[in-house]
């Protein structure tokens, strides 16, 4: 061996050293036999600190030694390696770690799989390592490009998740149940609101929404747990909370949740933390779990990468109600038009033509009628009332319009796309992001526009010192949110009473001519209707938001262990909201013009102090964090009217024919909280987590406004422990136990007065109709979890089971007030509630081979909680009432979610019990007392999630849906109550042509005899309801078991759809030039609720839209003249340069 001049090896006294290189006249030469050398020890200086010991490692059965770099000028000389990593199907791999093995240096490959480095010897040796991949070390030897394909690894348990203030941590190391989504998955077929892309992805949680474009979804994690149903989880951003408030407050608008305007193109995963031991580092307001959401950033790269993300959806509305198709507008099997209920026009009355239901003659039979869309004699249509002279109506046919309500939509679409460059070196990284989504919904003249920039980017300032900025801006307007619910401005309200003959396209042009803008026109001119198209392009709400959100962080290194990381975040919007009632609209003859505008601003200021470490045998780690945070929201809104519009058409505050109306109203929240956290674990075999964290709120009395919650959690890895076969490829056991607190909304303590309209010359002022109480405690909830997670072959086969129990006592909640009190209700501590439930997640890969792989994952979870307490002298409270007679009620004893109201009188005993009791005067009758009717939280849910590949083809399909619940329909009730349905051609629909309406109808039933004994009401078979006891006529046949007996109006919740499909294909290699332009390339064929399965018993609704719009949110369990659901089908096209 040649002596090695000008520099000396660098080594503690050694003895017998074997080399797996040798160095001759200045290169390295690897040696396949062990070459043993003694150095005498007055080569090896004394002074020097670098040591051989421990720096050895098997590199392909050779044992090599890190030698100094600085052996020899001819070693020294740089060596810049590039390459590209991909996988075993030859798809790119972004993110992928490459470190100098023994060195801090290292690079990341780029979002192309691309990479570069410069080492400083060719005996360098590279290390490639990726989560879910096995780690590769490579020598560089006089290689200058090195292309690396990394081999899946079954064996990697270590799934690393972002847990609560942002720290990573292996999900093998938590002691409770979190669930991850990737933000691939999230993309494949992305929905306007991000929160339904979670729908059955996700065991224990529950998303119920709305329709229509940018509406609000609500998200429940383990079931209701408030009895003011404020069960909403936080959502967290990089480490940082942001606002999901969904403030309607504008009529029955539904102008969508906060949390529906994060972009799914910024996400890189989900990690939803379930319960209060793994979020109550979070605080009061993740008292009901979080939404751990982690944006993408940037890579250590050469040049800018570029990706781009297309799609293109067709929207068609969904399922709608199935209407009969056999009787038209009328009454009592007549109808011919005249003025059309416009009692006043000048023209004389019809005959039954102010009748707005389908209670008229039969259709279809070849016969004539002067209705609204006939021509007149002078040229007009019969429902231009308005004009002096009009006419007579010409008879036109008779016939129906079975496409009447679904002709009113349209085909909606959605535009999405996503341009996003990123790029980096060793000093920082950054990434960019532009979206935008306009979309167009079924709904005419119903739109929104959306515009995100997401601009993520880390800089080291210095050795020790990092900083780094996330900061989002989002503009979103749209022309028109429609009202929802149960009114005279709502398209499914007037689709409640239409009658079946009516040709929608007929009121398009809805104007009367010669009337533009100051006379509508219409079917029927009763003071119930406006029409549909009239409401959507005159009667609009629009919106015009901005919104500004992110943070801006400084990490300072101390040493390798001790760090501390301080950061301020700020979430702020402003959301005008222009609303227009144009002249000639039911309730608003004059017009009305009014703007509404909310600001609201969310402020965290926090530090984190953290320190890591293990004991020098690696048996012991330990963890341990301490911080605090300051959080502060101040909100205003205000809202001016112009009551009367004096210029027709002319929107402005100004053009007002009466007094400016108006409301102003501004809040502020303060919590301070310090917290920490301290995880230890031992050999990887048992990982022990211990929590604390106290809060100090505004909203709370000044003795009770501190509030302390620890949390535990444990997780032990039996399979280490007790050395279990290799059949199982991981066996884990954890539990956890939390206390978390929660406060109340500002101003809830001190009764105040409010600013009224003057009393003639005098100020008026006007007291809240609660009473307040300055004594409230924060509210408290315990909860306990087991869970394991166990899986064998390799993690082919794997399922993770939890048990939960949650207990929330000293609810603040508003309770009736007795009437001396002067006030309606008073706020209060009380109840207590416990829920308890099962989660169920299972793995499955029946697949696998080098060009085809199958993954299935199934979710399941049931939930049930129960009201055990409220006060002495309460036993029950209506949460929400949203409905014509039926509510949400929460009883002692009972489950959460109960829904109570009027069902029939039923016989009670003796051979005809349980029937429904028809009584004298024909007709059934409700309950004195509500009665329970069922409960709106599913027995369970669930969701099955397919991920088929096979080459550069993929197939990707989920199932999802619930089993159980309930749902009150007041469409229903008035729709049937109104001859619409198809339930409503019942026994008329059987009866010969033109004796529909001859003769009574007999209601099926127990009817009440003198004596008080019962007999069968009907006794007819034919299907004629002609024979029997009590009868009455065919209106009041189908209406009066329906009118006001919420039992008759009640709905299974049960559906199963096929929630999203996504076929695939990734364009060979070849194809793109071998990646010289365009790396990459996906086009795709992609959809969202394709088809949708319920039981026989509801053959009209969507039951995952079946909620109600309120001016805080959306209530489960009622449809109130919901918006259908739509489908989507689109296209996508994925690229990346």
């Amino acid at each position: 061996m040649k002596p090695l001049s000008t520099k000396r090896f660098q080594l503690k006294r050694a003895g017998l050293f074997a080399f797996g290189m040798l160095i001759a006249n200045g290169t390295f030469v690897p040696v396949h036999a062990a070459v043993k050398t003694r150095f005498p020890d007055s080569e090896i200086s004394k002074s020097e600190t670098n040591t051989l010991a421990g720096k050895h490692k098997a590199i392909e059965n050779v044992l090599a030694y890190n030698i100094n770099r600085s052996i020899s000028g001819a070693v020294n000389a740089d060596i810049n390696i590039k390459g590209r990593i991909t996988d075993s199907k030859g798809q790119t791999l972004p993110g992928v770690n490459i470190v100098i093995k023994d060195s801090q240096k290292g690079t990341a490959s780029d979002a192309d799989g691309n990479f570069q480095i410069t080492v400083g010897s060719s005996a360098d040796i590279l290390v490639f390592s990726f989560i879910g991949y096995k780690t590769q070390q490579v020598i560089v030897g006089g290689k200058t490009s090195i292309d690396i394909t990394m081999q899946e690894d079954n064996n990697v348990l270590d799934e690393v998740v972002v847990t609560a203030l942002g720290i990573s941590r292996e999900k093998k190391s938590l002691g409770y149940s979190t669930q991850q989504v990737k933000g691939e998955i999230l993309n494949e077929s992305p929905a306007s609101n991000f929160v339904n892309n979670l729908s059955g992805k996700i065991a224990g949680v529950n998303i119920s929404g709305a329709g229509g474009v940018g509406s609000s979804a609500r998200i429940v994690i383990r079931g209701e747990s408030s009895l003011s149903m404020q069960s909403q989880p936080l959502f967290i951003i990089d480490g940082v909370p942001v606002g999901n408030d969904n403030t309607n407050n504008s009529g029955s608008a539904d102008y969508g949740n906060s949390a529906s305007e994060i972009n799914p193109a910024d996400i890189e995963s989900v990690n939803v933390l379930k319960g209060p031991a793994a979020a109550a580092l979070y605080g009061s307001r993740a008292a009901r779990g979080a939404i751990v959401i982690t944006t993408k950033k940037g890579s250590n790269r050469k040049g800018v990468g570029v990706s781009f993300n297309s799609y293109l959806f067709v929207t068609k509305v969904g399922r709608l109600p199935k209407f009969q198709n056999k009787f038209g507008q009328g009454n009592n099997g007549q109808y011919d038009g005249s003025n059309f209920g416009a009692s006043w026009s000048a023209y004389p009355n019809g005959n039954n033509d102010d009748y707005d239901e389908s209670w008229g003659p039969r259709m279809d039979i070849g016969t004539t009628r002067a209705q609204f869309d006939s021509p007149t004699t002078n040229g007009y249509r019969g429902g231009d009332v308005a004009i002096s002279n009009r006419g007579d109506v010409l008879q036109t046919p008779w016939v129906s319009q079975p496409n009447n309500i679904k002709n009113f939509f349209t085909n909606g679409k959605k535009y999405y796309n996503n341009i996003a460059f990123s790029g980096g070196n060793e000093h920082g990284d950054y990434r960019l992001s532009l979206t935008s989504l306009n979309e167009k919904g079924v709904i005419p003249n119903n739109n929104l526009d959306r515009y995100q920039v997401n601009l993520n980017s880390s800089y080291k300032l210095s050795k020790k010192l990092t900083s780094s900025i996330n900061i989002n801006y989002v503009r979103q307007t749209s022309d028109n949110r429609p009202d929802n619910g149960y009114g005279r401005s709502t398209f499914m309200y007037f689709f409640t009473w239409m009658g079946r003959n009516v040709n929608m396209n007929s009121l398009k042009n809805y104007w009367q001519p010669g009337l533009e803008g100051i006379r509508q026109y219409q079917y029927n001119y009763g003071e119930n209707h406006n029409n549909p198209f009239f409401l959507q392009y005159q009667d609009t709400k629009g919106q015009n938001k901005d919104r500004v959100y992110g943070n801006v962080a400084l990490e300072y290194a101390f040493t390798d262990h001790l760090k501390l990381k301080a950061r301020v975040a700020d979430d702020f919007y402003n959301d005008f909201r222009p609303m227009q009632w144009a002249v000639s609209t039911v309730d608003y003859e004059s017009g009305r013009y009014e703007i509404v505008q909310i600001k609201n601003e969310e402020r965290n200021a926090d530090f984190l102090l953290t320190y890591n470490n293990t004991t020098k045998n690696g048996d012991f780690g330990i963890n341990v964090s301490a911080g605090g945070n300051r959080f502060d929201n101040n909100g205003h809104s205000e809202d001016v009217a112009a009551p009367q519009l004096l210029i027709p058409g002319v929107y402005s505050i100004g053009n007002t024919g009466t007094a400016l109306t108006g409301s102003s109203n501004k809040f502020k929240k303060r919590i301070n909280s310090l917290y920490g956290t301290a995880n230890l674990n031992y050999k990887d075999y048992v990982y022990l987590d211990v929590t604390a964290r106290n809060d100090w709120s505004s909203t709370l009395p000044a003795g009770n406004n501190s509030y302390f919650y620890p949390s535990v959690s444990v997780n032990g890895n039996l399979k280490s422990i007790f050395n279990l076969p290799e059949v199982f490829s991981q066996v884990q056991l954890r539990g956890s136990w939390a206390k978390v607190g929660n406060d109340t909304g500002p101003y809830a303590l001190k009764n105040t007065y409010n600013y009224a309209s003057p009393w003639g010359s005098n100020y008026a002022l006007v007291g809240t109709g609660s009473l307040l109480n300055p004594k409230l405690k924060p509210e408290i909830i315990t909860t306990y979890e087991i869970g394991t997670a166990v899986s064998f072959f390799q993690n082919r086969l794997g399922f993770d089971v939890t048990y939960y129990n949650a207990l929330s006592k000293n609810q603040i909640i508003s309770l009736p007030s007795v009437q001396s009190s002067g006030a309606t209700s008073r706020q209060i501590n009380a109840g207590e509630i416990r829920n308890k439930g099962v989660e169920v997640v299972l793995n499955f890969t029946p697949i696998k081979t080098a060009d085809f792989k199958w993954n299935i994952t199934v979710n399941w979870a049931h939930n049930v909680g129960k009201l055990l307490s409220l006060t002495s002298d309460v036993d029950k409270i209506v949460q929400a009432a949203p409905g014509e007679d039926a509510s949400i009620q929460a009883r002692v004893g009972q489950k959460m979610g109960s829904i109570w109201g009027p069902g029939y009188q039923r016989v009670q005993d003796g051979p005809m019990k349980g029937n429904v009791i028809i009584f004298n005067d024909s007709y059934p009758r409700g309950t004195s007392e509500d009665i329970y009717l069922g409960n709106y939280h599913p027995d369970w849910t669930g969701g099955i999630y397919n991920q088929l590949t096979y080459k550069g083809l993929s197939l990707n399909f989920m199932f999802g849906g619930q089993y159980g619940g309930k749902f009150v329909s007041r469409f229903y009730n008035k729709a049937t109550g109104a001859g619409q349905l198809e339930e409503s051609a019942l026994g008329r629909g059987a009866r010969t042509p033109g004796q529909e309406y001859d003769g009574k109808y007999y209601i099926p039933g127990a009817a009440l005899m003198a004596d008080g004994s019962y007999q069968p009401n009907n006794t007819s078979t034919d299907g004629t309801y002609s024979a029997g006891v009590y009868g009455t006529n065919a209106r009041y046949f189908i209406k009066k078991p329906l009118d006001h007996i919420s039992e008759a109006q009640l709905f299974s919740s049960t559906y199963f759809k096929l929630r999203e499909l996504s076929i695939g294909y990734a364009l060979p290699s070849k194809w793109l030039a071998n990646g010289k332009f365009i790396k990459t390339a996906k086009i795709s064929v992609t959809g969202r609720n394709l088809f949708l399965v319920t039981p026989k018993s509801n053959k009209h609704f969507d039951p995952e839209v079946t909620t109600a719009t309120d001016g805080s949110g959306l209530i489960p369990g009622f449809e109130n003249m919901s918006t259908p659901s739509t489908r989507e089908l689109g296209v996508s096209l994925n690229l990346i340069f």
